[in-house]
């Protein structure tokens, strides 16, 4: 039984998921987004600052604090949301990709390269082909 065990074993791929993200012209595009909303955020912030120095009444200051405080909470909690969405857009992606590439190459499963000292198949070029070539989506 020991012996006939090893023949239980599927094919094992593998990916390098950061190399996929690098190269995957989608994920640069919406990161490049994500960086350019997190400016948006500090560019407001700083604005804000510049606003308040200029204020000189406590009370004007201290109303000045709490409406920008809840303006940028919303603006936080947006870009929040916006991040995670095009997070999860991106990495639903890559697993269809994923599981595309493994049924066209037969194999049982396809672990992260960093899970694997030894052995299995190196499926990460084929994911990216098969992910830069997909028509854009908005």
């Amino acid at each position: 039984l020991l012996i006939t065990a090893p023949g239980f074993c599927g094919e094992i791929g593998s990916i390098d998921y950061a190399q996929v993200i690098q190269n995957y012209s989608k994920a640069k595009t919406a990161y490049v987004e994500i960086d350019d909303r997190a400016t948006e955020l500090q560019r407001f912030l700083m604005d804000k600052e510049k606003e308040f120095k200029r204020i000189e009444s406590p009370v004007q200051k201290k109303a000045f604090e709490e409406t920008t405080a809840k303006a940028f909470q919303l603006k936080q909690e947006a870009f929040a949301k916006f991040k995670a969405q095009k997070e999860e857009s991106i990495d639903k992606e890559i697993q269809a990709a994923v599981k595309a590439v493994a049924l066209e190459n037969k194999l049982d499963v396809v672990l992260d390269d960093q899970a694997i000292f030894y052995g299995g198949v190196d499926v990460t070029q084929k994911i990216i082909q098969k992910l830069n070539a997909r028509p854009a989506t908005p």
